[in-house]
């Protein structure tokens, strides 16, 4: 009887541990598109009024954002200094590959950055980045819409499924 009891509540609190890391997992993306908007606003601001050239770019963004999405930039800096791709797209593939915690989402719009950035002049550049910015606005307004209620959700199934597995399984 015992062994029931502690398989019940195992096997409840295991499924309602999954329900409340998809809740996390959906805050930490929030998260990494807002520092990805905020990185995006300072670009701009180091192109256009600095003319910053790349790889001091991402260095500057390094330490300006000393957060997750930073820290891919400065990753990408060591990476566009050894010249171990021949584009800035190459180099940034190579520095998400070796990083798996950047969020899907994120890591789509880092994509979309590579492309547009670094192969166009001032202009396209800071097009690029506007086009990249809009997009993670979107995105970000899709993931906060009924933010509460979705993540509250989550969470509920991952207890009601806990709790239904160990229904069937007593």
């Amino acid at each position: 009887m015992i062994a029931k009891v502690f398989g019940v509540i195992l096997v409840t609190v295991s499924c309602g541990s999954m329900g409340f890391k998809i809740a996390a997992n959906h805050r930490h993306e929030e998260n990494a598109l807002r520092q990805f908007i905020d990185i995006l606003d300072y670009m701009e601001c180091e192109l256009k009024y600095r003319l910053t050239p790349l790889p001091d770019l991402c260095r500057k963004v390094a330490t300006e954002f000393n957060n997750m999405t930073g820290s891919v930039f400065s990753d990408l800096a060591l990476e566009m200094d050894r010249q171990a791709s021949p584009d800035l797209f190459s180099c940034l593939i190579n520095v998400l590959n070796n990083r798996q915690s950047v969020p899907s989402i994120t890591r789509k719009e880092f994509e979309i950055l590579g492309r547009n950035i670094g192969k166009f002049d001032l202009e396209g550049q800071l097009k690029g980045l506007e086009t990249v910015r809009q997009d993670c606005k979107r995105n970000l307004n899709i993931l906060s819409d009924n933010r509460e209620n979705r993540l509250r959700s989550y969470q509920t199934l991952g207890l009601c499924a806990g709790a239904a597995l160990a229904i069937l399984f007593v």
